[in-house]
């Protein structure tokens, strides 16, 4: 959850920041960072399948993922997605990040997954569907197409967390 309250404190609004990451600072509610997907080499994120695309005054969500960490926690409220906006711009403009109330219809669990044939019961790798998932414009994280900057700047903090539980 710290890289997830890092992404809120530097690229959330206001309301955003109110709604996600105060309880999140306070141990209310647990969060996911969704970005791998089973089909792509997804640790470049320029090879994101899943899409997100505006229809009014709502982005609908399409695509899988999968160790979207602790996404499967009934403490975990929040997706962070990143997924592609604009199939047609430059390969680090294609993405954006948007946030996902877990319980939003069309969000589906699939199954939790080992990390290195161990499959936790704390730290939890889930495969998540993400089917005709509705969310409002008022829910992406930053500017549309600025996913893949806003997501390195996550990534790098995050790492350094792996490590340490790893160790």
């Amino acid at each position: 959850d710290v890289p997830n309250m890092e992404l809120l404190q530097l690229f959330a609004d206001e309301e955003q920041r109110a709604q996600w990451l105060v309880p999140l600072l306070e141990g209310e509610m647990g969060s996911s960072f969704a970005m791998t997907e089973p089909a792509v080499a997804s640790s470049d994120p320029s090879n994101l399948e899943t899409t997100i695309v505006r229809d009014g005054d709502d982005y609908v969500i399409n695509g899988r993922k999968w160790f979207a960490s602790n996404a499967s926690l009934d403490k975990c409220e929040l997706l962070v997605v990143i997924g592609v906006t604009d199939p047609d711009a430059p390969k680090s403009k294609r993405q954006s990040l948007i946030l996902v109330p877990k319980a939003t219809e069309g969000v589906s669990f699939v199954r939790n997954l080992p990390v290195f044939e161990h499959i936790s019961v704390t730290n939890l790798h889930p495969e998540l569907e993400l089917k005709n998932v509705r969310v409002p414009v008022t829910n992406l994280l930053g500017e549309q197409g600025a996913g893949f900057s806003i997501g390195q700047a996550r990534l790098g903090p995050a790492r350094l967390h792996h490590c340490m539980r790893a160790i």
